[in-house]
């Protein structure tokens, strides 16, 4: 069996924890990158990298956990960040973010030769926030490649009418719906065109739909510390068991998605035990990242904590 190959587009970012003066390596597909090498997949992240500290920093922990980022870009600008500030039982609030980092500025334009790496991948994952507008999503789905899509919290009807008939595996934030309201995005996306919708709810029981049948599975209770990057692990982990059960002519398909949700519930329990996204941190100054992140002239910085 081939292991399974998850790419990552889309944002690098510094999750910068004002109360614990930590900044922790993130971004959605970044973190969908991190967790599927920590799976056991072949992982890669296409994005862009700035020229300060906070960019080096980003890209050098991808190759330390083993990541490929050779196709990512090297652009003069700001890194992506947001001030974050941790509650005591787990969850954050977002105080603010950058919002001319250099993936805005420099979004993947999907070349020739960036085409020829994406398409080595099973599939590409991206997201609201990856700087990749439709006609870019057309432009991959028209040239075959398999496609995640994370809508997130913030999705409407139109949303998924235009993104869902383009990609095969969908992914929503569903903590503001009941079980009602969930299946009916589920069952909207697939009617639209993805093989399989993916309705997560925080530390509620989430569901999934592939069309015939509606799948449920409670997540694993645990103490957590951090649920930063939750949800991408979520989806990591989905991917990977899915694509590692391809040859498992053992199980049923129903069999192999219902696996799929256990093993990515465990594994985004294991990953809300430990601070950050990846557990992998920084110590940072959050009156001074000026010294590390390329603030644009504009910007008014200032915090008070």
């Amino acid at each position: 069996m081939s292991e399974p190959k998850i790419l990552g587009i889309g944002v690098a970012t510094m999750d910068i924890y004002v109360n614990q003066k930590r900044m922790y390596p993130g971004g959605n597909e970044y973190n969908i990158a991190c967790q599927a090498t920590n799976c056991g997949a072949r992982a890669g992240f296409l994005g862009v990298f700035a020229d300060d500290q906070a960019g080096a920093l980003l890209e050098e922990t991808l190759v330390h956990i083993g990541v490929d980022c050779s196709r990512s870009h090297h652009e003069s600008g700001s890194s992506g960040y947001s001030l974050v500030e941790l509650k005591s039982d787990g969850d954050r609030v977002f105080l603010d973010w950058n919002k001319q980092g250099v993936t805005d500025l420099y979004p993947i334009m999907f070349n020739d030769e960036e085409m020829e790496y994406v398409k080595s991948f099973d599939v590409s994952c991206l997201g609201r926030c990856a700087s990749v507008d439709l006609e870019k999503i057309k432009y991959l789905h028209n040239e075959g490649v398999v496609l995640c899509y994370d809508f997130h919290a913030a999705f409407s009807d139109e949303d998924i009418e235009n993104i869902a008939p383009l990609i095969r595996y969908a992914f929503f934030s569903c903590s503001h719906l009941d079980e009602t309201g969930t299946k009916s995005v589920l069952k909207k996306a697939v009617s639209c065109g993805c093989s399989i919708a993916v309705g997560t709810r925080g530390s509620e029981k989430f569901y999934a739909y592939d069309g015939e049948t509606y799948y449920e599975q409670e997540p694993f209770k645990v103490k957590a510390r951090d649920a930063l990057g939750a949800g991408d692990s979520f989806i990591a982990a989905f991917l990977y068991s899915v694509l590692a059960s391809r040859s498992d002519a053992g199980s049923t398909h129903q069999e192999k998605i219902q696996k799929a949700l256990v093993y990515a519930a465990r594994h985004a329990a294991r990953v809300v035990m430990v601070d950050g996204s990846t557990g992998v941190y920084f110590d940072v100054d959050p009156k001074r990242l000026d010294e590390i992140i390329n603030f644009p002239e504009s910007k008014n910085f200032s915090i008070n904590h």
